[in-house]
């Protein structure tokens, strides 16, 4: 019974970090990003939800801000974890999604624009000729970038979260755990965006769907070190964090702040 109930805890704990790592990786996108640069070019922030920030001016700084932000974010979030990791396994494992989370929707959002001219990154590069140079050029950046990330996430992981001997999880059901988490969390926020519910389809679940490197990330752990196992243990302190966060993201940038 004990043993039951701390696996539930630790599997509650689990589902925290990643609800907290997922609003900051939205928070870096659309808010410090997209609404940090309206604000910089004196432009008025007038609506900042989970999928989108509408500001009162348009320019290519503020469509680029938002995923060059996000990758910002991303990378102190690594070196953060690199260099002074907290002792909480359950901080460590924010950190790793925070870095996952921001890094790879940035990231990934520089594939899709590059092959559908849509999104920030197409908005930035937008005009530039020849387009197709611009547009191949950007797609394989971003897929050479992707896939560094990938390595800098199953370094930091292997690195910072086994548990050594003692019981856990297998790395890909620590990462799919953590990615529909996140999946749910958007979409959840989106059926409540002022544009409507679409957006779900439209933004929120492409947006979740970059982070599909995690799972790759997972998959690949899995075979390559069957040794590793990963846990973390139930704290109590870090599922508040996690709840609070869901119903802020949920309840407050779903719907939309309006200034």
């Amino acid at each position: 019974m004990i043993t039951n109930l701390r696996s539930i805890g630790s599997f509650v704990t689990l589902l925290a970090p990643a609800c907290a790592a997922y609003l900051v990786a939205d928070v870096a996108h659309e808010g410090l990003g997209h609404g940090g640069a309206c604000l910089a070019l004196g432009g008025k922030l007038i609506l900042l939800s989970t999928t989108y920030a509408d500001c009162s001016i348009r320019a290519r700084l503020i469509d680029g801000a938002g995923p060059v932000v996000g990758i910002i974010v991303a990378l102190l979030a690594w070196a953060w974890l690199r260099f002074a990791a907290p002792r909480s396994r359950a901080s460590r494992f924010f950190l790793c999604l925070v870095f996952a989370f921001a890094i790879f929707w940035n990231i990934g959002y520089m594939i899709k624009s590059g092959l559908t001219n849509q999104g920030d990154w197409a908005f930035v590069i937008k005009g530039l000729e020849p387009a197709a140079v611009w547009h191949a050029g950007l797609t394989v950046l971003g897929v050479v970038l992707y896939g560094l990330a990938m390595r800098m996430l199953g370094a930091a992981i292997t690195a910072k979260l086994p548990t050594g001997d003692a019981p856990g999880r297998r790395p890909l059901a620590f990462a799919l755990t953590a990615y529909l988490a996140a999946g749910l969390l958007s979409a959840a926020a989106a059926f409540f965006d002022p544009r409507g519910p679409s957006t779900i389809l439209t933004d929120a679940l492409p947006s979740s769907l970059g982070s599909i490197g995690l799972i790759w990330v997972g998959w690949i752990m899995n075979k390559r070190r069957p040794d590793i196992r990963l846990a973390i243990p139930l704290s109590l302190a870090w599922i508040g964090a996690g709840f609070a966060a869901a119903i802020f993201f949920v309840a407050v940038l779903g719907p939309g702040m309006r200034f």
